[in-house]
């Protein structure tokens, strides 16, 4: 995984959560306070001598709670967003057509198009107010082919109105998303620097427990069988001792390049302690592991440390293990630690499982 995918990661991780959960919130609060008020106007215009209104109010209620109930069965969907801003594009303009009770429809375009902003994405919202009011303006400007009769000052005041409401409601929006957008980066450089290594830039333990485990165990499909290696640097102290520990720092980055050059693009190489690594590899069977672990064990020891006068070779032991589900990660990766003792235990510079 490279630095890019890891910020990735990341943002995916805060992103989710918090965006998902606000999306979800005002779908369900506008849905049922919409759809009460829907049934409720409904039923206030029952006898009137407009039963194509009565019906449409009646339709869109039940086409509101029918999409909240699915945002419910698919939770994950972004449908009921666009079907929520379709709802409001026929609500209006039912309203247009019809004139609501009295000619008063007019009154009710402004929360509905506001609803409307809010409830699909900004730049999708921009299309779906534009169709809304094109037909909207179409209707009121050939009122004979329409129920609603309005007089030519209230056309000409609700589209100035309108256009002054849809521009304000906008720039709000779009000044919420750019502060948004820019406390997200903010957020997200924090998290960076609180999940990285500093040295080897590398993900650290913190990222394995809160971001990447965490991802696992919610779509397990996606990373199980998942394959553990636990790596450690034969005789690392010896070259702090010998060399420094600058020199030791460079070695630390030198490793993690060549195993950054043995895995796959989806494989994890985090750094969890001094000399230690663990590489995870998703969707990776135990033999798949042991062949990846030898591809690296292989490389470091073809390729020494070469920095001015000093060439020394580096060797590393390795310890494999997979978690066929989730269920068993924990224990998966204690086993891939045990066997990285009985790698060093047996000679070092050799993989175990």
């Amino acid at each position: 995984m490279d630095y890019s995918s890891l910020g990735q990661l990341l943002r995916s991780a805060q992103q989710d959560e918090a965006e998902a959960k606000r999306r979800k919130l005002t779908l369900y609060f506008i849905s049922y306070v919409g759809g009460t008020i829907m049934a409720i106007m409904a039923w206030l215009n029952v006898g009137t001598n407009n039963p194509l209104l009565v019906g449409a109010l009646t339709i869109s209620t039940v086409v509101i709670y029918a999409n909240v109930a699915l945002s419910h069965v698919f939770p994950k969907s972004d449908v009921c967003y666009y079907i929520g801003g379709l709802i409001v594009l026929f609500t209006i303009n039912v309203l247009v057509y019809t004139g609501g009770l009295n000619n008063t429809g007019l009154y009710f375009i402004y929360p509905l198009l506001f609803v409307q902003i809010i409830v699909v994405r900004f730049k999708p919202a921009m299309l779906y107010v534009s169709v809304t009011m094109a037909l909207a303006v179409v209707m009121l400007f050939n009122q004979g082919k329409i129920a609603a009769q309005y007089p030519d000052e209230h056309v000409s005041r609700f589209l100035i109105s309108t256009f002054c409401f849809i521009c304000i409601a906008f720039i709000g929006e779009n000044f919420w998303h750019q502060s948004r957008k820019e406390m997200l980066k903010e957020n997200l450089e924090r998290m960076r620097q609180a999940n990285t290594d500093p040295l080897t830039k590398l993900p650290n333990r913190r990222f394995l427990e809160a971001v990447f485990f965490e991802k696992a165990m919610q779509d397990p499909a996606t990373y199980f069988p998942l394959s553990a290696v636990v790596v450690d640097i034969d005789h690392f102290k010896r070259i702090n001792d010998s060399y420094g520990h600058d020199v030791g720092d460079q070695v630390l980055i030198h490793v993690t390049n060549l195993m950054k050059e043995a895995v796959r693009s989806s494989d994890v190489v985090a750094r969890t302690g001094g000399e230690e690594f663990l590489v995870l590899f998703p969707h990776a069977t135990l033999t798949q592991a042991v062949k990846l672990a030898e591809k690296m064990r292989r490389l470091i020891e073809e390729r020494p440390f070469v920095a001015g006068d000093i060439n020394h070779p580096i060797t590393a032991s390795f310890g494999v293990a997979t978690a066929l589900t989730d269920t068993n990660l924990h224990a998966s990766l204690k086993q891939a630690d045990d066997n990285l003792y009985k790698a060093k235990n047996a000679g070092r510079n050799r993989v175990m499982e």
